[in-house]
């Protein structure tokens, strides 16, 4: 079976804390979503104990018409990992793919994660390109279009059309020795071999780091894709981030918080692997030269 048509399982924590990201969630990841799916795509959406939950599922219910949906609703709130996770145990696909409830898939970068995975078997996971703010290094989109503005089709039109041309002008995907987890494309074998992701780090950060470091002492490849552009982060209008109980994608309107989150992410990889892990750069030779 061809790579590019194994099927495809969408796992999407998501922790709707007020309107704002409710519509985030639908109109941002769930329309892009929609708009690269394939025929047989699994939709398995993790609510992390949300306040807003029964108009969370209404929404995910209503995704049914275009994948096949799986709803899990935690009885409370456990966290970004632990749903990641339990995301994970119920997904079916041959490739896995993670997102963040505030990112969109632009025109043709699903296409080209699910080519670059399909073009070499010993990679087993590869992630996009992003907006500045929200990514690093490899994954850094250094001329995206400039922030989101609202979640109307004309704005969010602008950004699959730049999506569009920059997968319609292939480059070589780099050798990563880390990858971002706002979007990540995994091989099932992977996640077969090492497991899930280490509930130590809790409600997020640097689990992505840790998981990529026990991929490549498996063996495999990381891959990070400049054709394929996800946005990342939600609107630029104001403070218009989430709650602390979100996760590490939308913890941003407490920083303390987050810092505290950084701080213990950090601190988890410290005990793992010793202080030689921070500030391992995120390409693959860089990485290998530090011992990761």
């Amino acid at each position: 079976m061809e790579m590019e048509k194994e099927k495809l399982s969408v796992i999407v924590p998501v922790y709707t804390a007020d309107r704002y990201l409710l519509e985030m969630f639908e109109k941002l990841c769930l329309d892009g979503l929609r708009r690269c799916a394939d025929p047989g795509l699994q939709l398995v959406v993790v609510d992390d104990a949300s306040p807003l939950g029964s108009e969370t599922e209404a929404l995910v219910r209503r995704t049914s018409s275009w994948a096949e949906t799986v709803y899990i609703r935690n009885a409370s709130n456990l966290g970004y990992v632990k749903s990641v996770n339990a995301g994970l145990a119920a997904a079916a696909g041959g490739l896995l793919l993670l997102c963040n409830s505030d990112t969109r898939l632009t025109t043709g970068a699903l296409e080209r994660l699910r080519a670059t995975l399909a073009g070499r078997p010993s990679a087993g996971m590869a992630g996009p390109v992003s907006n500045g703010g929200f990514s690093s290094a490899l994954q850094q989109c250094r001329r995206g279009p400039p922030p989101l503005r609202s979640f109307s089709p004309e704005e969010l039109a602008r950004f699959d059309e730049f999506g569009r041309a920059l997968s319609s002008s292939p480059a070589a995907p780099a050798a990563a020795g880390w990858l971002l987890g706002f979007c990540l494309l995994i091989r099932r074998a992977v996640y077969e071999e090492i497991g899930s992701f280490d509930e130590d780090f809790g409600f997020g950060y640097m689990e992505e780091m840790d998981y990529a470091i026990r991929a490549r002492r498996a063996g495999w490849e990381l891959l990070a894709v400049p054709d394929a552009f996800v946005y990342h982060g939600g609107l630029r209008t104001g403070v218009q981030f989430a709650a602390p109980n979100a996760g590490s994608q939308t913890g941003r309107l407490f920083p303390f918080r987050s810092f505290f989150r950084i701080m213990k992410g950090q601190a988890v990889l410290i005990r793992k692997y010793g202080w030689k892990v921070m500030g391992v750069p995120q390409d693959a030779a860089g990485a290998a030269a530090r011992g990761f």
